[in-house]
């Protein structure tokens, strides 16, 4: 193999790693916001519990019936034995979902799950959440659309 051959091998081969490993990186962060979300929703699961948080525009567009816009994060905190372990995050950005394999689009939304101060939590894994999601894309990949648009303050 020439020298030529070879350097544009291992360029070829770095490009496409770097591309699977920023393909998998979740862009979702933590609302610093947080404290103007309200709870639109309460999921009792035996004794575990989830409570779903959204701004009140969100609630409003998705109200109106209008898809929810980029920019827009969701979030759900994650209670076990009565007490807050985590929450998770669902965030829409512009043209997220190009750099996602086809088998796993949930449009342009990124999921990352957080410890209850905010943080990323690395244990995480946000495929799970993606593969539940996919079977809700006719509810632009989400599960309480419903609640969200049934919520009265």
């Amino acid at each position: 193999m020439t020298l030529l051959r070879h350097l544009v091998l291992i360029a070829v081969t770095f490009a496409l790693s770097s591309f699977a490993a920023h393909a998998q990186t979740s862009r979702a962060t933590f609302p610093s916001d947080f404290d103007r979300y309200v709870r639109y929703g309460i999921y009792d699961r035996g004794s575990s519990k989830e409570e779903a948080f959204a701004l009140p525009d969100t609630i409003a567009i998705a109200k109106s019936g209008k898809a929810l816009p980029v920019g827009t994060r969701l979030v759900l905190g994650i209670w076990t034995n009565s007490e807050l372990t985590g929450y998770f995050v669902m965030e829409k950005g512009v043209d997220w979902g190009l750099e996602v394999a086809d088998d796993k689009k949930t449009g342009d939304w990124h999921f990352q799950q957080f410890d209850i101060n905010g943080q990323v939590s690395r244990g995480a894994i946000a495929e799970r959440c993606e593969s539940c999601h996919q079977g809700q894309a006719s509810n632009d990949f989400m599960f309480t659309l419903d609640q969200m648009r049934a919520y009265i303050p």
